[in-house]
């Protein structure tokens, strides 16, 4: 009998290592969250912009949403990763694509 898959599986650690990756993550969070350069000129306008959003069930929805969309991979049905990509260590190089 087969057992029932409790959560997505997805090569986390592969991802963290990219760094486009982390430009993907940060770009659809400040898109979604609305950010705009005056927000960052101090800590404290930083951390009122984070409470604002978190408070905005919207805006934390939008968020969640956009972060999910990095995660995928929209090679693959659903929303976890193909058993190719899960039996990698690190990002594939180019001249592995091949």
């Amino acid at each position: 009998m087969k057992q029932a898959k409790i959560a997505p599986r997805v090569n986390l650690s592969v991802r963290l290592k990219n760094p486009w990756f982390w430009v993907g993550l940060m770009g659809v969070i400040l898109s979604a969250a609305g950010a705009d350069p005056a927000m960052f000129t101090s800590w404290q306008l930083v951390w009122q912009a984070i409470r604002q959003m978190v408070t905005n069930p919207y805006q934390l929805a939008a968020v969640l949403l956009a972060v999910l969309g990095v995660f995928v991979d929209p090679t693959t049905e659903g929303i976890c990763d193909s058993e190719q990509a899960l039996r990698y260590s690190r990002p594939k190089a180019k001249e592995e694509k091949k």
